[in-house]
């Protein structure tokens, strides 16, 4: 049994081991990437089951790509490997301005997810689905599997997690803001960029936001993630701001998930949505501090620690 499912593209992410632009040929370090199962890693550290839904590339990627999320504790067992399909690849150019990212998913092994993938049975054990909008707009294959898999969750009582986590470089000149507003009032636990919803709504007013998206009979809890500036929470009673924990930030992607994950992780435990808003502001924060995207997530006892004001005695 396993506290949470999910499903998208996990790929092998190439970052030059220091600032050198790509089109000098800096050293790449292999690492991997992907928005779901960061979070599905970031639950695993923190002490909670999770099982990932996908396709690999008969490959020697698909195998780092398995090999690294089983290290991490994650259920592969619903991973699939497909002969005809390679593992999706992505680069990282970091520089002092930001970071820019780089795709090579098209018609990749996830990109051909389908609803064969899914195991019925994991949906009637686990707590949480959780899925982004990244999956949905990979191909008609992968939105089919995310809406059945929104059906099975549904007649489970699994509780629905969603991120719409928009990457207009995916979209490519389409319009996906009517599927992404659909999946929203799926939605049991909403997580959102600000950015996000200015784009699906054309406001970054947290009060109006807050209103609109509990006109949604599902929604149960909402985080509004503003990046550096603080994220607030809300379950349509109580509505708090949690400031940004301080971090020294090196590269902030992938803070997004990581956050997720120790926001979900909050909500399994029972915490207040308070409390496990700040659990979630830690975890991202913290995530910044390396290179890549899971290098830097928390386990439950350092998250605790730093939760308590606790600094360990390490010499």
């Amino acid at each position: 049994m396993c506290q949470l499912i999910t499903i998208g593209e996990t790929m092998v992410s190439f970052v030059p081991q220091n600032n050198e632009p790509l089109q000098y040929g800096p050293s790449l370090k292999m690492r991997i990437a992907g928005a779901e199962s960061n979070t599905a890693i970031g639950l695993t550290k923190l002490g909670h089951t999770a099982s990932f839904i996908s396709c690999v590339g008969a490959d020697s990627l698909g195998q780092f790509l398995l090999r690294m999320l089983r290290a991490e504790g994650v259920d592969t067992s619903a991973i699939r490997t497909l002969e005809d399909y390679p593992t999706g690849i992505m680069l990282k150019e970091p520089s002092p301005s930001g970071t820019s990212c780089f795709y090579y998913r098209s018609n990749s092994a996830a990109s051909n997810i389908g609803i064969e993938d899914i195991p019925e049975t994991l949906f009637t054990e686990a707590d949480i689905f959780h899925f982004t909008g990244i999956t949905p707009i990979l191909s008609n294959s992968c939105k089919d599997t995310i809406l059945h898999a929104i059906e099975l969750a549904k007649r489970s009582s699994c509780r629905i997690s969603f991120d719409p986590n928009i990457r207009l470089k995916l979209w490519r000149g389409e319009d996906h803001a009517p599927l992404m507003r659909h999946l929203i009032e799926q939605t049991n636990y909403l997580m959102i960029g600000l950015d996000e919803a200015d784009t699906l709504y054309h406001t970054k007013d947290i009060n109006s936001l807050v209103s609109l998206f509990f006109t949604s009979p599902n929604l149960e809890v909402l985080a509004i993630k503003d990046g550096a500036n603080g994220v607030t929470v809300s379950d349509g009673k109580i509505t708090e701001f949690i400031p940004p924990y301080s971090c020294c930030c090196i590269d902030p992607v992938g803070a997004g998930d990581a956050f997720n994950a120790g926001f979900l992780s909050g909500l399994l435990r029972g915490a207040y949505i308070i409390n496990a808003g700040k659990m979630g502001a830690i975890s991202g924060a913290r995530a910044t501090e390396t290179r890549g995207d899971i290098e830097g997530l928390l386990t439950y006892p350092q998250l605790q620690n730093i939760m308590n004001g606790i600094v360990p005695v390490d010499r």
